[in-house]
């Protein structure tokens, strides 16, 4: 029985702890990457709304004959060293009531008065500003630029595009600005205008 228990192979001290080493070498490097992509993935969101956003604004716009500015719906507001709680959309905002007065009044409402419903668990902010802008070449660096933190629904009458903005502050961090900034107009669909941050 000894004897068997001397021929019997194992591995040493010395190599357990070269393969936890190993291990936790890979782990370094593989963490922060799959909560980079985790973060990305995230993004898809903004991408997918600001994409119906545009259609909806481009459909009202055909028959009504303006863009409307739409207030803030989504995540209410950045919350500093904590990550976002994902809101609700639900059935959206009711709808405003002032529909028999667009592009002659009032061209300020809510995503309801336009069609556009986000379903399920949303992670950023939208909103949609009508500005002023040439009628071609209206590029993301260019709208970005008349919104960077993100629409309050500012609208004002016969104004010939809009701006649509998904705002959030996805990982979380000690900052009280939104990080993640995305938008949208009559020219371009989803435009990242904070590549590299969330």
């Amino acid at each position: 029985m000894l004897k068997q228990l001397k021929s019997q192979k194992g591995f040493t001290l010395i190599e357990l702890m070269i393969v936890v080493a190993i291990i936790g070498i890979l782990a370094a490097i593989a963490i922060p990457n799959f909560l980079t992509y985790q973060l990305k993935s995230r993004q898809a969101e903004a991408k997918t709304n600001l994409q119906a956003i545009k259609t909806s604004e481009v459909a009202f716009n055909a028959e009504r004959g303006c863009y409307i500015g739409i207030a803030p719906e989504g995540v209410a507001a950045v919350v500093v060293n904590a990550k976002p709680i994902p809101f609700t959309w639900g059935a959206g905002l009711p709808a405003s009531g002032v529909a028999t007065v667009w592009c002659s009044v009032t061209t300020g409402g809510v995503f309801t008065d336009i069609g556009f419903k986000a379903t399920g668990n949303v992670m950023y902010q939208y909103a949609v500003n009508t500005t002023l802008a040439p009628a071609a070449g209206y590029t993301g660096p260019a709208s970005c630029a008349t919104a960077p933190v993100g629409a309050t629904g500012i609208a004002i009458l016969a104004q010939n595009n809009f701006v649509a903005t998904a705002t959030a502050n996805l990982d979380g961090d000690n900052t009280a600005n939104w990080q993640s900034v995305w938008d949208s107009s009559v020219d371009h669909g989803a435009y990242d205008c904070t590549t590299g941050i969330y």
